[in-house]
């Protein structure tokens, strides 16, 4: 464990990212496993423990740490908490899976998991409190937050819990054939065995560089994945065998269920999630042309539907009709398809972890829609990326993972001198969370507007942008609407 000791500056423009956490954290290394404390005072035998938040890494569960390098809690330690960073292994490392008791699968949520009853175990000692720890995590931290909500090995381990652009029911948090893609890998490496013990032993000896570099030929190859799930492969599976699975069965089923863990939560996303595509090769001329040709491939597995059923050709029809009015994906209806792709992608597995939470469990739910673009490191990254469409790809909607930069000092934006009005955002933003980790409601003195608890019967969420509103109803009510309507439509909940 790596502990660093941060004092918060005494205002926000003067903050800067604290010395990145040294040896392996940083990097791409097999020994990763470690863990950072961030305090904003020395602890006290006299004082109260704190509240902890810990905070799971993004980035599809294929790439991300819990280094400081580029995610600095300074933001976060001038509120009167203890902060947790911490690395989990990613890839093909973490959640490659031959379903069997040797590699069941799920290594990298495990590997949270320890991390968490590290924080229960020894926290203390650095000035929190372990009976009241938060986790909180983007995109696929925020899934991950949803996981360990369904998982009965992480119960006890937190009290409250924040899923920000990220659930366990998208569709490219969890993975499909898991035999298969290890197998798929294997033979990539040159692998000619098939017996999973030999497989096994071949692929821990293979060099871990050549592991990666086959994972990404795998990404690349299979295009339609792009469009379906991003083109994520090793991601969390249902583990059909091992002692004590970390996932027994389907989050979906476990949602249906009320299986999860009781305890406040908020959730939320972005106002447009769909640009995340670029990073994956999925908004250009080519991934235009390939669905255009495909247009089978808008239809979600999510709908159950076989493949090449009249329900599925009708259910491709209503699609292709609703988003984009019959005409192909082009650049001149690419917001229509950035919508598409954040709600199939996004909104569709909020809205329905949403519901279920509401339905089912005895804690307080907070919704929320994020829609302040002012200070976006995403649009700074897919300038870079792509500087021919990035106006088209970076519309006045904000951005997917743009909340990160309201919470989380971030290098890339060193260039971008902190506003009056950013200050006072990052303040709030970092208010809410402190005083939702500290009780269980985000309310407090400076919000400036009470944010009501969701509920079925009256809906509600905090519409949070330069200005914080308190909107009645739910988000994108007509899209979540006729996704609803396919699912009732096809007998799927």
């Amino acid at each position: 464990m790596l502990l660093k000791m941060v004092l918060p500056p005494n205002n926000l423009s003067s903050v800067h990212p604290p010395d990145t956490v040294p040896g392996p954290a940083l990097g791409t290394d097999e020994d990763c496993l470690y863990l950072s404390v961030f305090v904003n005072e020395l602890p006290r035998k006299s004082s109260s423990l704190k509240p902890v938040i810990v905070f799971l890494n993004e980035g599809g569960f294929l790439i991300g740490s819990g280094s400081s390098e580029n995610k600095g809690p300074d933001y976060l330690l001038h509120a009167d908490i203890v902060v947790v960073f911490f690395n989990y292994r990613c890839g093909a490392f973490g959640f490659l899976s031959l379903e069997n008791e040797e590699v069941p699968g799920n290594a990298g949520l495990k590997d949270q998991t320890l991390a968490l009853k590290w924080v229960h175990d020894n926290i203390e000692s650095f000035g929190g409190d372990p009976n009241n720890v938060t986790i909180f995590g983007l995109s696929a931290g925020g899934a991950s937050v949803l996981f360990h909500l369904l998982s009965p090995s992480s119960r006890g381990l937190f009290h409250k819990a924040v899923s920000r652009s990220g659930t366990a029911l998208d569709p490219w948090a969890l993975q499909d054939n898991s035999r298969g893609n290890a197998l798929k890998l294997a033979k990539k490496l040159g692998c000619s065995f098939e017996n999973q013990n030999e497989v096994l032993r071949f692929l821990q000896y293979a060099p871990a560089d050549d592991i990666v570099a086959a994972t990404t030929k795998i990404m690349s190859e299979d295009k339609e994945m792009v469009t379906k799930k991003v083109s994520l492969v090793f991601l969390p599976c249902v583990e059909i065998s091992g002692v004590e699975p970390f996932l027994s069965d389907t989050p979906r089923s476990l949602m249906e269920r009320g299986q999860f863990a009781q305890v406040p939560v908020i959730i939320g996303g972005c106002a447009q999630e769909g640009g995340v595509l670029a990073y994956f090769d999925g908004l250009n001329d080519e991934a235009f042309t390939r669905v255009n040709e495909n247009p089978v491939w808008v239809v979600p597995s999510s709908l159950g539907l076989k493949p090449g059923s009249a329900q599925e050709k009708e259910a491709e029809q209503d699609i292709w009709d609703f988003y984009f009015k019959g005409n192909w994906i082009s650049w001149t209806n690419i917001e229509d398809y950035l919508q598409y792709q954040a709600d199939v992608q996004f909104n569709i597995g909020i809205d329905t972890t949403r519901r279920h939470l509401l339905k089912y469990s005895t804690a307080p739910v907070y919704t929320y829609l994020f829609t302040n673009h002012t200070r976006c490191f995403v649009c700074f990254l897919l300038e870079l990326m792509h500087p021919k469409f990035f106006s088209k790809i970076c519309t006045k909607e904000t951005c997917h993972g743009a909340d990160g930069s309201f919470f989380f000092h971030n290098s890339i934006l060193h260039h971008l001198p902190l506003t009056q009005e950013n200050k006072e955002d990052i303040k709030r933003n970092v208010d809410t969370l402190a005083a939702f980790a500290s009780t269980g409601n985000p309310n407090h003195s400076d919000l400036g507007v009470e944010w009501r608890k969701d509920s079925l019967r009256n809906p509600c969420y905090m519409d949070i942008g330069t200005t914080w509103t308190l909107s009645e109803g739910t988000a994108f009510t007509d899209r979540m609407d006729f996704w609803k309507g396919l699912l009732q439509k096809y007998n799927s909940n």
